[in-house]
């Protein structure tokens, strides 16, 4: 292993330092203390072995890597088919469909009602076909979107290595690499610029904004409250927008500003979707109003029982254990028959199609849907707003 005299962590958090501090105010008390410390530029450099001419040698990549990381943010192991069809059925509408079936196959096979168990069957093939739809749609769009970006983030790039120009894919940029930029590249790992240059950077997919960024030695700006007028620091997923420069690679792959924001993105949670939040208040409400009937209904019938032997009518004389017993136990499966009854088990089934049928109807106008909820989300969006940027 190398004995380097900085680390990842180290550039890292230069790199921020740079990017949430643009104030005048700001790069001075915090950015310029903090890169005297590193050294300057030629500090920076010398502790990473490079050189800003010659750029470093072949031979040194996969020690760099090993030390400093790959340029490479390894996606998140995907789901098998399985896991998919097992989060799908997580739904609450869904679940209380298969409790719906578990309670009518325990009435048709238990007590014997006729063809009760056919109706529990006809519910969990209709959950059945719900949760295959879901789930081997979004397996499909899965694997094309993982196609799709090893495609998009393996873009090509020039670098400097032994004074000589190599390109290189930007998966194999490491830190100490010199990165030659001109109009229209992909700035592909966060750098340094410390050479006079007329480069013009857009960093609107990290700010919004559209204002061309200077890059270069540092020049304050007018006032302390202004935002300085050029900074050396160069970010992941920024565009070149106009001008040609060298930029010395100071952090890669999950170091990088970018991929520190994609990290914090994958640890928020996902929201439901709207229709997702009506259908489960809708499930909420059937399962509490058929608890309700089926509650009222059994207790009526229990009313009746008792004043039947009240009044001693005919075969209520007396208590029978053989035949009484099971003639309340039959008021309670009509009770559970009146609360399956009140479950809408075609609703989940007619979504889903509905669903599955828009994402083919927008495959065809080439607009790829990873997920079935996505159609509906916009389907329920009333006012869309947008920035300068669009």
């Amino acid at each position: 292993m190398a004995d380097f005299n900085i680390n990842s962590e180290h550039l890292s958090k230069f790199m921020r330092l740079c990017f949430e501090n643009p104030l005048s105010s700001q790069v001075e008390d915090k950015v310029l203390p903090a890169l005297e410390e590193l050294g300057g530029h030629d500090g920076i450099a010398k502790k990473l072995r490079t050189d800003s001419v010659n750029g470093i040698s072949s031979s040194e990549v996969d020690t760099r890597k090993s030390f400093f990381g790959s340029n490479y943010v390894e996606p998140d192991p995907p789901d098998s088919i399985f896991q998919i069809a097992w989060e799908a059925l997580q739904d609450p509408c869904l679940l209380f469909l298969c409790f719906a079936a578990c309670v009518s196959f325990f009435v048709g096979i238990v007590f014997n009602e006729g063809m009760e168990w056919l109706e529990g069957l006809a519910i969990l093939s209709a959950v059945f076909v719900v949760v295959t739809v879901s789930a081997v749609n979004d397996y499909k769009k899965e694997q094309q979107f993982r196609a799709l970006n090893a495609v998009k983030d393996d873009v090509k790039v020039t670098v400097i290595r032994k004074g000589e120009k190599e390109i290189i894919s930007t998966h194999d940029v490491v830190v100490g690499d010199i990165v030659l930029l001109s109009t229209g590249d992909l700035v592909c790992a966060d750098g340094l610029v410390f050479d006079k240059n007329d480069l013009g950077i857009s960093e609107a997919m990290l700010t919004g904004e559209t204002v061309i960024k200077r890059k270069g030695p540092f020049e304050l700006g007018s006032s302390p409250s202004s935002a300085a007028k050029v900074i050396p620091a160069l970010f992941a997923g920024t565009f070149v927008q106009e001008g040609e420069g060298r930029m010395l690679v100071t952090a890669v792959g999950t170091h990088t500003y970018q991929g520190l924001m994609e990290e914090k993105m994958r640890e928020e949670e996902e929201e439901k979707s709207v229709l997702q939040q009506k259908l489960d208040k809708m499930t909420e409400l059937i399962t509490k109003a058929g608890a309700i009937a089926g509650g009222l209904t059994v207790a009526i019938l229990l009313l009746r029982f008792v004043i039947a032997f009240i009044n001693k009518d005919c075969c209520k004389e007396t208590f029978d254990h053989s035949i009484h017993h099971l003639e309340w136990l039959r008021f309670l499966v009509v009770g559970v028959t009146v609360f399956v009854v009140a479950v809408p088990e075609g609703l989940p089934l007619a979504v889903t199609i509905t669903l599955a049928f828009s994402v083919s109807k927008m495959m065809e106008d080439n607009n790829l849907v990873r997920h079935l909820s996505a159609c509906e989300t916009m389907g329920s969006a009333t006012t869309i707003c947008s920035d300068k940027t669009g």
